[in-house]
């Protein structure tokens, strides 16, 4: 148990995990394109593995929770993308 438990949106490493991948896509986004920002998701899922790891290793389960949604929201953004391109 952790032993200073904050609520997700004032804790900076939660944000962090929630919004890596998220912040990669709309970057490729506005630098690249919409049909481009498919790629995004090996970048931001790579980075939010290691970051998992990281927060697990810390025993920071809030951290690992939040990082875990940041993959899933970066996936289905990317999806978007992909269909956006191949379709």
């Amino acid at each position: 148990m952790e032993k200073y438990l904050v609520p997700w949106w004032k804790d900076p490493l939660s944000l962090i995990g929630l919004f890596q991948g998220i912040s990669i896509w709309v970057l490729m986004v506005y630098f690249l394109n919409l049909e481009v920002a498919w790629i995004s998701f090996p970048c931001g899922g790579l980075i939010g593995f290691f970051l998992w790891l990281t927060a697990l290793g810390y025993q920071k389960k809030q951290v690992a929770k939040m990082t875990l949604l940041g993959i899933l929201f970066n996936a289905f953004l990317s999806l978007f993308s992909a269909y956006l391109a191949f379709s």
